[in-house]
């Protein structure tokens, strides 16, 4: 006879369908790689039946582990739904607000709005990850996402900061090798700037690919090569010469998301306002647009 299975249970067991892996369930839950291997031996014999099988490296449900991961799925939605729902009554701007940006925008213009924000609200703590990966805000991996896009996912509030203006740049100090070009990782999604470059760069010209534009900025200004930045970060760097203007078609909109039900936080609603704020001055504007 089956035994029942608890709640921490199926937390594990929807732990390892997500991450694929054993240690990755761990890091998720906080626990020891061989604690989580114990505790899945253990429901898999309190329950009478195989939850997983091993295919190339991942742990893969079987049809009933497949079963219980559906069980678990709606139970951790509907907590993080009530978590959600009663976080966004929360009136009092104290707290933590996690906020989900990319390192160039937190460098290039994020970073001074948060310091002037802390200022003003010392009782809020900021919990800032850097990503380009889409965050669940639903499920509350963020508070706040500022991502560029063309289009914000629903059902999330979407505010659009601004444009952000793309260019070629390369080193001031010295001529990088004839037609070398620093480009952006293809695991990095970036759909306009691949077409760009994949129409006007030679592959064999490309002399380094990094996931990263800080990283981009930093081989340009050493010189590996011409490479395509935004201009509120390239601009600001005195080792970098822009070359023309910006180029239009690579042009991204800025979007400021947060989920509807944690619009009326206070302290996620103070954040909100003040980045409104700051890329609607003339200063953050101009940086955006390249002028």
């Amino acid at each position: 006879m089956q035994e029942d299975i608890a709640w921490d249970d199926l937390r594990l067991v929807l732990a390892i369908e997500r991450a694929g892996t054993l240690a990755g369930a761990a890091r998720t839950l906080g626990l020891h790689h061989a604690t989580v291997y114990r505790r899945l031996i253990a429901c898999e014999r309190a329950l009478g039946t195989r939850l997983f099988e091993r295919d190339r490296g991942r742990h893969v449900p079987t049809a009933a582990g497949a079963e219980w991961v559906a069980v678990a799925d709606d139970m951790d939605g509907a907590v993080v739904d009530v978590a959600r729902r009663m976080a966004g009554r929360d009136f009092q701007a104290a707290g933590t607000v996690r906020l989900t940006t990319t390192d160039t925008l937190l460098h290039g213009l994020v970073s001074p709005v948060l310091a002037a924000f802390r200022q003003r609200f010392p009782a809020i703590r900021l919990d800032v990850r850097l990503s380009n990966a889409p965050l669940d805000l639903a499920r509350r991996d963020a508070d706040l996402a500022i991502r560029a896009g063309d289009a914000p996912p629903d059902p999330l509030i979407a505010q659009r900061l601004g444009e952000i203006a793309i260019a070629r740049y390369r080193c001031a100090q010295h001529r990088p090798p004839p037609n070398a070009w620093v480009g952006l990782s293809e695991a990095v999604s970036f759909a306009a700037l691949h077409r760009w470059m994949a129409a006007h760069v030679d592959e064999d010209d490309i002399a380094l690919q990094v996931d990263s534009m800080l990283a981009i900025q930093r081989a340009a200004a050493d010189g590996l090569g011409d490479a395509l930045l935004p201009c509120y970060l390239a601009d600001t760097d005195t080792q970098l010469l822009r070359v023309g203007t910006p180029i239009p078609e690579l042009a991204t909109p800025a979007w400021l998301l947060v989920h509807p039900d944690m619009r009326r936080t206070a302290r996620v609603r103070a954040l909100r306002d003040a980045l409104i704020d700051a890329f609607a001055s003339p200063d953050v504007c101009s940086r955006l647009a390249g002028g």
